[in-house]
Formats: C-alpha cells, structure tokens, sequence
C-alpha cells in the first residue's frame, strides 16, 4: 500500500496526540526533578542540622524545613505513581520541541507530510510505553547505588547500616 492511498488522523488530530504525548514527557521531567531537588534539600537541611547540633544553635528552624520536605515527599508519592492526566499540567511549558516537530506545516494536508506527523506520534508514544513498562519491570534501572545495594541487602536478609 503507498502513502497516497493511505489514510491517516487529520493534522489538528496529530498536533493533539503529539502535545499530549509531548505533554506527559514534560511532566514525568519536571516531577523526576522536583523529586531530586527535594532529596538534595533535605541532605542539605540535615546537614544544617547536624552542625547547629554540633555548635549548640537552636534547630527549630531546620526542623520545620525538613517537616515541609517531608510532607512535600509525601504527599508526591501517591501522585507519581498513578498516571492521571488530570495532574498532568495543561500547557507545555517549552514549546519549542513543539515547534521543531510541526514546523512551517500548519494546515498542510499532503498524505507524505500527515505519514510523517503519525510516524512522529507513535514514536513519541510507544516511547514512552516502552520506558513506563521498563522501569515497572526492571526497578532497579533509576535506582541510585546506595538505594540497589540497600535493596540487595535486603533481599539475602541483610540491614545495611544508615
């Protein structure tokens, strides 16, 4: 079958699937990033307090910070693992991979142009299946070292130390 005689979505439907799809990378991005930043001030903060401790200074301050870190974490966790749309923010905050991808072809019809668009959202979407289901598969893949050996540990019936 050739591309002319092909059917494909219309161009306002592929420009859908691929923000959606362009959508839910975002996201996955930016709460994988709040996630780290989120461990880094809290070895920060505790830090902090270890050395007010040690100096003899109040520590309510830190505390309180941690608390909010903490709750913060918490309240991530239910959240990231559901794939909701619904937390999914409404708009792309860059859009210029938007743009790279669409280009100059707005309201274009070409059967070769719409093949490629559709090429583009089945790729970017069973790109991101493929990555949901390897880190469901394999856990260990985004874990860091100390989380891997912790895990391995625990799995011969070991504690490691903290």
């Amino acid at each position: 079958m050739t591309i002319a005689l092909k059917t494909f979505p219309t161009f306002k439907q592929l420009y859908r699937n691929i923000y959606q799809e362009l959508l839910a990378y975002e996201a996955k991005t930016l709460a994988a990033q709040k996630q780290k930043e989120n461990t880094k001030l809290t070895a920060y903060y505790s830090y902090l307090k270890s050395v007010a401790q040690r100096d003899g200074k109040p520590v309510d301050d830190i505390n309180s910070k941690l608390e909010s870190l903490k709750k913060s974490k918490l309240q991530e966790s239910p959240s990231s693992t559901s794939s909701d749309v619904s937390n999914q923010p409404a708009e792309l905050q860059d859009l210029s991979t938007l743009h790279n991808i669409i280009g100059d072809k707005v309201g274009i019809n070409s059967s070769y142009e719409l093949n490629n668009l559709n090429n583009v959202a089945t790729f970017l979407k069973n790109q991101r299946e493929y990555f949901e289901l390897l880190v469901r598969y394999n856990p260990g893949l985004l874990m860091d070292q100390q989380e891997n050996v912790s895990k391995t540990a625990n799995r011969v019936g070991l504690d490691v130390p903290e």
